[in-house]
């Protein structure tokens, strides 16, 4: 058997649709596929072992940026990650870990100084035993009852108002700034890589609850995707984590639940985060054991990834199955 390890292309695509029906058992979404791979305005390379017509393995990237107040950089997630159940092996020349070193070496080409995913307990193991990997945490989770909203009026009496819509407001840009500039590391939150991230695709739609002041200016934003009784919210951002806003955010988006058949809102975050740290004192979160790790693959030698990964601000949308 010659395999041939290398950059993924798009002729490639219906070989590694074969493969994630024989590693899954199911049928990969074209859908899914065309919205991660083919319109992601931060693409990422992803890796592939082929012999002959037929995908043995892949490594998928789906890209963002790494933004923060020390730099701006090219960024990916690891995902789609599989092997044919004929070949797979764990040992030390496995496929797994070749295509694995070649995904880090065009990651690394493209100027990435490290990639992230979200593994479960088995894949957490693999990954750190082949590839490299690093945890960095059981990523975190808090829920609590959606409840009803009870501060609409004081957000009406600071002039501040809720707008609930399928897509970001003009509004968004200056947040965006201003998150970006912070601490810390955090995925691309511009308008444009949040319309394309949120955009309905597949089945999956989200309702998006900007704060918005009397100049339209956004404040904060969550975004929630429902999933029969829960509200996932996938993303939640405020201007000022000590502020008041976060209170007022989580009432306007209790007031847009109203109806919804949602019971229970849940959220990931960086255990970490000022975020984190009122979820529970003062928003009555509470915490769940979580189902997967937040783990890092460092690539740049010269970049302190580690140090990234315990400052990187994480929520569910930054795994692109949420």
């Amino acid at each position: 058997m010659a395999v041939l390890v290398r950059l993924a292309e798009p002729r490639d695509r219906a070989a590694i649709h074969r493969l994630f029906r024989a590693a899954f058992g199911s049928d990969a979404e074209p859908a899914i596929w065309e919205w991660k791979y083919d319109r992601n305005p931060n693409p990422a390379p992803s890796a592939v072992a082929l012999d002959g017509d037929r995908a043995l393995a892949f490594y998928g990237g789906c890209g963002t940026r790494y933004r923060g107040a020390e730099g701006d950089f090219p960024g990916a997630s690891a995902v789609d990650v599989m092997t044919d159940p004929e070949v797979r092996t764990l040992g030390h020349r496995s496929l797994f870990r070749d295509v694995g070193e070649e995904f880090c070496r065009l990651c690394r080409e493209a100027g990435i100084p490290f990639y992230f995913g979200f593994p479960n307990e088995r894949a957490r193991i693999i990954g750190e035993r082949t590839l490299g990997y690093r945890s960095v945490e059981r990523a975190g989770l808090w829920v609590r009852a959606v409840g009803a909203p009870s501060l609409l009026g004081r957000i009406r009496r600071r002039l501040l108002r809720p707008r609930t819509g399928v897509s970001f407001s003009a509004g968004h840009e200056n947040l965006a700034d201003a998150l970006h500039a912070r601490p810390g590391w955090r995925t691309d939150r511009s308008r444009a890589t949040l319309d394309w991230r949120f955009a309905p695709h597949a089945g999956a739609t989200y309702r998006i609850v900007e704060l918005l002041d009397r100049r339209a200016a956004s404040r904060g934003y969550a975004v929630v995707r429902l999933v029969l009784e829960r509200a996932l919210l996938v993303d939640l951002e405020v201007r000022d984590e000590e502020s008041g806003d976060v209170g007022d955010l989580f009432d306007a988006l209790s007031g847009s639940l109203k109806g919804s058949g949602a019971t229970r809102v849940s959220l990931r975050a960086a255990s970490s985060s000022r975020l984190a740290a009122r979820l529970e004192a003062e928003f009555g979160f509470v915490r769940e054991p979580s189902d997967c790790h937040f783990e890092i693959r460092p690539i740049d030698p010269a970049f302190d990834a580690l140090a990234a990964g315990r400052a990187f601000d994480y929520r569910f949308a930054d795994h692109e199955i949420f």
